[in-house]
C-alpha cells in the first residue's frame, strides 16, 4: 500500500484511513517484536 501511494497510484487523501487500518491491526506490537528480535540478534 505505502508503494501505492508513492508511485502515485492511491490518492493521498486516503492516507490517514490507512494509517488508522495500520494501527488497529497492531503494527506497534509487531514492530516491538522485529526490534527485540534484532537486539537479540545483534547481541550475538
Amino acid at each position: 500500500m505505502e508503494l501505492k501511494f508513492i508511485i502515485g497510484m492511491e490518492n493521498l487523501n486516503k492516507w490517514d484511513d490507512y494509517v488508522k487500518t495500520v494501527t488497529n491491526m497492531g503494527i506497534a506490537r509487531a514492530l516491538e517484536i522485529q526490534n527485540a528480535a534484532l537486539t537479540r540478534y545483534n547481541a550475538r
